[in-house]
């Protein structure tokens, strides 16, 4: 048994996939032998497939959906060249990708960062600006306008504008205005 998981390890499966606004259909390459060699298991996100090749080659396959899909109205059949699977779409419309992509993060950026110091660090540089102070001292000191109109043109202008001057700021909302030769984008842009 152990030389058979070996032979099936060596195997390169190659697939392609289409799809329709209903199902999305997957073609695994290779001369199979009948469909009782073919074992395929359907699951709300994944697909498992065991089957041997018309060379006596056993393989297995396990794709994990990038989306869900209807295993009772999903099927297989095998052809002369390949298997072809079909899973129905719980949801119209197109999959941007096939498979679902894992990206684990690096332990090491992650649990090495002492986020305490990191945090005195920026509190400390913060303190020691003169313009920090200073702005500090304009809100403190200022009228309810002062600070009013500071808070909005802040807030509205995505941190590039700050206004003392109520009488502007509160007649309309404050337009974004990056410094020169900057260009404003949203965060998920």
């Amino acid at each position: 048994m152990a030389s058979c998981a070996n032979e099936e390890n060596k195997i390169v499966i190659k697939k392609d996939w289409y799809q329709s606004e209903s199902q999305v259909i997957i073609g695994i390459l290779g001369k199979h032998t009948s469909k009782e060699d073919c074992i395929v298991q359907f699951k709300k996100d994944e697909v498992n497939v065991q089957a041997i090749l018309a060379t006596g080659q056993p393989y297995t396959l396990n794709l994990k959906l990038s989306r869900s899909i209807a295993p009772e109205f999903s099927s297989f059949k095998v052809l002369p060249s390949k298997l072809e699977i079909r899973l129905a779409k719980t949801e119209g419309g197109m999959w941007d990708v096939l498979e679902k992509t894992v990206v684990k993060p690096k332990p090491s950026t992650i649990n090495l960062r002492n986020w305490d110091k990191v945090v005195d660090d920026m509190t400390k540089d913060e303190e020691d600006s003169d313009v920090n102070t200073l702005f500090k001292k304009i809100y403190s000191d200022g009228s309810d306008e002062v600070r009013k109109a500071m808070n909005k043109s802040f807030m509205e202008s995505g941190g590039t504008v700050l206004s003392t001057n109520w009488k502007d700021v509160g007649k309309d909302k404050v337009d974004i205005k990056p410094p020169e030769g900057m260009e404003w984008k949203k965060w998920d842009e």
